[in-house]
Order: C-alpha cells, then structure tokens, then sequence
C-alpha cells in the first residue's frame, strides 16, 4: 500500500446490468478515473507516490482507464460507436 502511485477517484461499471445501455448506443464497459502525481526531473516526468504527493509539490492528471471486452472494442473502432456516444 505504501507504493500506491495513483488514486481511484471514480468507477462506472457499465457492465452492471442495472446501467441502461440505450443512453450508450449498447456500449459497455469499466472505466476508472484515477489522479497521478508528478514532477519533471531533468527533463523526465516522474511519477510519486501519493503519499509524497503535498511534500514535493506534485502536479496532478486525471486519467481514464476502460476495460473492455474486445467485441466492445471492435463496435468503437470500426462503427463509429465512441463517436455517436459523444453526439448523444
């Protein structure tokens, strides 16, 4: 635990069979929202640990994380389905 260098700050699980896929074009997935902490170090960017993170003044992103089932990931790539989720 004492290595963690990022933190979950949000799960969606569209794969819960309460999610109501129609808002998704029947798109599902697991998607993490996790905040890493980081310094540039002569010219290299180096992740800390979060307990480091107000000691050494880090800066911080918001990264997204899915998981995806690879029949998902063929409807995204070739239909245009990221695409009609975003227009929704």
């Amino acid at each position: 635990q004492g290595e963690r260098t990022m933190r979950i700050t949000a799960i969606k699980n569209r794969f819960d069979e309460s999610y109501d896929d129609n808002m998704s074009g029947g798109y599902r997935d697991l998607s993490l929202s996790v905040e890493v902490g980081w310094v540039m170090r002569q010219g290299l960017v180096s992740f800390e640990r979060v307990q480091d993170w107000e000691a050494l003044g880090c800066q911080r992103h918001i990264c997204e994380i899915q998981v995806r089932l690879r029949s998902q990931h063929h409807k995204i790539v070739n239909e245009g389905l990221h695409t009609r989720y975003v227009e929704l």
